[in-house]
């Protein structure tokens, strides 16, 4: 149990006037007080490690996770644009449809109009129907070489063909009606599908985004880094300012030259600035880097907080040691 100590005289067995047995205790007591400020020391550069291994750690995470978040939403925009360009397709036939049925319509509406127009008399124009067969019935009651029965039978006749005239006039506005809020609706839809703005154009500049052909490359190296180089300058200008002469450069690891910015970086400072495909941007190539360095930095790190707690236990086990002995020393001294 006391192995670790240079004076195995101490271990000698004495009686509690011995003066070297209390001499030994005294000095066991002076090394455990030496050994628990060391302990004490080490232990909280291994808490520090700790902390800095577990933010490292935290901050690869992160970045893992934005990477699998990029590649899922790559996979997700290629099926929306599968679905979008089938969507697009369809919009285009039905926009095609719609177009020569609104004119189908826009002729029919032409067609049934003239022909309603034959049934009525117009300002400068031909007598209508209806009012041809009003004065037709006139000049037959105004025969004089027939008879009366010959004048009823003609009109009776004719009287037959007047109810249907009338009954179609009669149909005119409701018909007409019919057919232009039938030519409107079909030129609604005409134009919100095929005019400028319509579904088709959305489609299409939808299509645009999840292609990437509306959107310029390098969203991180445009915005993100330079925000950063700005920051990190800022930084160094108030450093300068404080202390009146130029900082030097200090790095802990080998890997911090590939970082202008502390480590962990901010996470606001390099958000995520989607361009599609996003695996092909500079911001996602600009990810893999920093992945990279944090992999590298948390195993460094790692390595560290190891090391730091393999000296902090063992110190902890020297004192752990050392209380055991003098507990053990005192309850056989005062037995005694």
């Amino acid at each position: 149990m006391i192995d670790f100590l240079k004076d195995k005289a101490c271990c000698v067995d004495g009686g509690s006037d011995d003066p070297e047995a209390r001499e030994c205790l005294d000095k066991w007591k002076e090394k455990l007080e030496e050994v628990s400020n060391k302990y004490n020391e080490l232990s909280a550069e291994t808490s520090k490690d700790e902390e800095e291994y577990l933010n490292s750690l935290g901050w690869e995470k992160r970045l893992i996770n934005w990477n699998e978040l990029i590649k899922d939403t790559d996979d997700k925009a290629d099926i929306i644009v599968k679905e979008l360009n089938f969507f697009l397709e369809q919009a285009k036939i039905v926009c095609d449809n719609s177009e020569v049925t609104t004119e189908a319509i826009e002729k029919l509406l032409g067609l049934v109009k003239s022909i309603f127009d034959c049934f009525f008399t117009y300002k400068d124009s031909n007598e209508g129907l209806k009012e041809q067969i009003i004065n037709f019935k006139k000049a037959v009651e105004c025969l004089k070489n027939a008879s009366d029965e010959d004048k009823a039978e003609v009109l009776a006749c004719i009287l037959v063909y007047e109810q249907k005239i009338t009954l179609v006039c009669d149909m005119q506005d409701a018909v007409l009606k019919k057919l232009l809020e039938t030519f409107k609706c079909a030129n609604l839809l005409s134009s919100s599908i095929c005019a400028h703005g319509g579904l088709e154009d959305k489609l299409e500049d939808m299509l645009d985004v999840f292609c990437g052909t509306s959107w310029g490359q390098g969203g991180f190296e445009g915005n993100s880094s330079r925000k950063i180089q700005e920051e990190g300058d800022d930084d160094d200008d108030d450093d300068k300012k404080k202390k009146g002469r130029k900082k030097k450069p200090h790095h802990d690891h080998d890997h911090d030259h590939h970082h202008h910015y502390a480590y962990p970086c901010n996470d606001w400072l390099v958000k995520p600035m989607p361009r599609f495909p996003i695996s092909e941007s500079d911001y996602y190539k600009q990810l893999e880097q920093n992945l990279g360095v944090a992999m590298d930095k948390t195993d460094h790190l790692e390595e560290e907080w190891i090391k730091s707690k393999k000296k902090s236990d063992k110190y902890l086990s020297h004192k752990t040691s050392l209380i055991e002995a003098i507990t053990a020393a005192e309850a056989a001294e005062s037995g005694k």
